[in-house]
């Protein structure tokens, strides 16, 4: 199997990821902290890969996996807050620009990354297709802002736990050795996600959330609980976290810089997903479907593949 169709597959249940997180938000799970609290208490599975090679790695491993982890989840619960208040085809390209540029950012400054001028022009092509697919022609003021905030801070703090994350598998490469690096790097990294869940109980607000649709018995908290929620809700983790595998064996098949410059068919995908389903479930999915805002949606994907490409 080639490396472009493992990931036209990964990106295609990513997209169908974002668009399951969408309706769960918007209809049964509706409240971000109590969906991020879900997401990094799954994480616990991850304790199955124990008798696979798992070992302790050092409490500086473990210190940067618990931040790397925290870092994830509070991105998550932004981006959920963003999911909830804005079009899925808009918050999903605009965070992902985010990524993109925190990680580029955080390259140049700590890792001597050099920032060429191509990597400029991309930077620019990158941030004009963010604007373009977030935004409508001509600018509506009162939807402008709608979500964006949420989106950004999101983005920044993914993009920090993405870098992090990258950083943990090479330097367990560099202490232990080749073996197990993928079992311990994920593992260790999922505990970090299941603290980061913790962590939002500190907060008073997302304290009471969650320990509502855990114990509350009225309707929208069972609503939150039911097997029909467990199901789309677990179904929407396989689906994420098949796409998570499939990315990383086309990384190994045909290279990272390949891989990425593909990245943005998702947004395509979603796009696609969001719009068909929009037809049965037009209270979840807003999206629009004049011609020309198909057409800029379509174009800001281009150039955010091309941005892609150029910053790669």
């Amino acid at each position: 199997m080639s490396w472009i169709s493992v990931s036209l597959f990964g990106y295609f249940l990513l997209a169908f990821s974002f668009v399951i997180d969408k309706a769960l938000l918007k209809k049964r799970i509706t409240r971000p902290a109590v969906y991020a609290f879900y997401v990094a208490m799954l994480s616990l599975l991850s304790l199955l890969l124990i008798p696979f090679g798992a070992q302790w790695v050092g409490w500086k491993f473990f210190s940067i996996s618990i931040l790397s982890g925290a870092m994830f989840i509070w991105g998550l619960l932004f981006y959920y807050y963003a999911v909830k208040e804005n079009e899925i085809s808009r918050v999903a390209p605009l965070v992902g620009i985010v990524v993109q540029i925190t990680t580029l950012i955080i390259s140049i400054i700590f890792f001597n990354k050099i920032f060429t001028t191509i990597n400029l022009i991309g930077l620019f092509i990158l941030v004009s297709g963010g604007f373009l697919i977030s935004f409508d022609l001509p600018l509506k003021y009162k939807n402008i802002f709608k979500g964006i905030g949420y989106s950004i801070l999101g983005g920044i703090m993914l993009g920090i736990a993405y870098v992090l994350f990258d950083y943990l598998y090479n330097d367990f490469r560099k202490i232990f050795g080749n073996e197990n690096v993928f079992v311990n790097g994920f593992m260790w990294t999922r505990i970090g996600l299941v603290v980061g869940g913790l962590s939002l109980l500190l907060r008073k607000k997302y304290r009471r959330n969650i320990r509502d649709s855990i114990f509350k018995k009225d309707e929208k908290n069972k609503k939150q609980r039911d097997l029909k929620t467990i199901f789309f809700f677990a179904v929407n983790k396989v689906f994420g976290g098949t796409s998570s595998i499939l990315i990383n064996y086309a990384i190994l098949l045909g290279g990272a810089t390949k891989v990425q410059a593909v990245s943005s068919v998702q947004f395509v995908f979603v796009l696609l997903l969001a719009s068909l389903l929009m037809k049965k479930y037009p209270k979840i999915f807003e999206e629009k479907l004049h011609f020309w805002d198909w057409a800029q949606k379509i174009g800001a994907i281009g150039l955010i593949a091309l941005g892609v490409i150029l910053i790669s």
